[in-house]
């Protein structure tokens, strides 16, 4: 569905980016993704980064921590800041 969605998506195609430097990923044990439901408005942009299928946006967004790969596009996308390593 995540692929289909981000082929139609109204914003258009997101154009591949540079992410994954060891220094830019979290480094302390324990931390994950996590969606801060207060500001996720529900808008996809990150559904539309992520190419691992790692995100599921019904309402507001949630994380499928089997799939993140850490990549950081989906941070990088979220126009409210709603998506942190917590």
């Amino acid at each position: 569905m995540a692929e289909a969605f981000r082929n139609k998506a109204t914003p258009g195609k997101v154009p591949t980016l540079k992410s994954g430097i060891s220094h830019d990923r979290p480094i302390t044990d324990g931390t994950k993704l996590q969606v801060l439901g207060d500001l996720c408005v529900g808008c996809s942009y990150c559904l539309m980064a992520c190419k691992d299928d790692a995100l599921i946006v019904e309402g507001l967004c949630e994380v499928i921590d089997s799939n993140c790969t850490n990549c950081l596009r989906c941070l990088l996308w979220c126009p409210t800041g709603a998506l942190v390593y917590a």
